[in-house]
């Protein structure tokens, strides 16, 4: 008997079971409130919810789940969206994402990686071969053995910075803006790539977009939401009261962007105000073609696409 195959590929993994729901949330388009919205809806409907945080496969259960999917990436698309479960898709204009993951990063929220000369999956892309095996434990031994320096150079950082952190604090506002964007390409163009395979007739997937979920439309989303998924106390005043305790009490999740009191990059600073004017005046091709691509907020001001054409282009004498 010839020696066995121990590489846990995940290609063949089956999708996501029909009677599941499936909440899947990008970095800074609402990752902490999908995951209270889909701890009220879903528990309160008798469903647990297991979390996938990088590559892993559904998992599957007697009855439906409800999978909480952060850091999806592009080639595991299929594995959520081809066995029919209802998809809650939190999205964000990509110039958004943007002008809140430079603030936020730049004031060292979340220094594991932020402020570290290692990769992690945030900055850094693995081979296919380390990332093949869905073991995010395993990703993490490839990401712990890699120079963040060489990433860092890729991005657009100053020669003297050592840490993504350190990078940001160092360029300037238009700079530190330019790499965010390149830091954030493959996770925007992951979100943009799951809104194209889940739209048209017939699909069982909600965009759910972050300002929609803002103070003043939260009660008629949520409301709208737990109808959607066929909530069976969807009328229920309490489940949304509980809802909203846990999105604004205390703080939590939905507040001025997550701004730290004092910090120069809290919501309300200049800096603050400066990169919202940066991403309003169009922030630089590239991000405004994302822009023009997603269909969020800004679709409605028509914005239109610089380089992706409406029509076949004829082509020239």
């Amino acid at each position: 008997e010839g020696p066995k195959n121990t590489c846990k590929m995940q290609t063949s993994v089956s999708p996501a079971s029909p009677d599941d729901w499936v909440w899947i949330a990008h970095h800074k388009t609402g990752t902490k409130v999908a995951e209270e919205l889909a701890r009220v809806l879903c528990r309160s409907s008798g469903r647990r919810v297991a979390k996938n945080t990088w590559r892993e496969p559904p998992r599957k259960a007697a009855r439906g789940l409800c999978h909480l999917v952060l850091k999806l990436q592009p080639q595991d698309i299929a594995r959520w969206t081809g066995g029919g479960a209802r998809i809650v898709h939190l999205v964000r204009d990509p110039a958004e994402m943007v002008t809140s993951g430079y603030l936020y990063h730049r004031r060292g929220s979340e220094p594991s990686w932020t402020n570290s000369t290692l990769c992690s999956r945030d900055l850094c892309q693995l081979p296919d071969a380390a990332a093949a095996t869905g073991d995010k434990f395993a990703a993490q031994r490839f990401f712990n053995a890699m120079p963040a320096a060489p990433w860092l150079r890729l991005l657009g950082c100053p020669p003297s910075a050592r840490t993504y952190l350190d990078c940001l604090q160092t360029a300037g506002l238009a700079a530190g803006l330019a790499i965010e964007t390149r830091r954030a390409a493959h996770t925007i163009e992951t979100m943009l790539a799951l809104q194209t395979v889940t739209h048209g007739p017939g699909s069982r997937t909600r965009q759910l977009e972050l300002r929609s979920l803002e103070r003043a439309s939260f009660n008629a989303t949520f409301r709208s939401l737990a109808a959607w998924l066929e909530h069976p106390a969807r009328g229920d005043t309490e489940l949304l009261a509980r809802a909203r305790r846990l999105c604004f009490g205390g703080g939590k999740v939905l507040t001025a962007a997550h701004a730290t009191r004092g910090s120069p990059s809290r919501a309300g600073s200049p800096l603050a105000a400066a990169a919202r004017a940066w991403a309003s005046n169009n922030a630089t091709p590239a991000l405004r073609e994302l822009s023009a691509r997603c269909r969020c907020s800004r679709a409605a001001l028509e914005l239109q696409p610089l380089f992706s054409a409406r029509q076949p282009v004829a082509p020239q004498p």
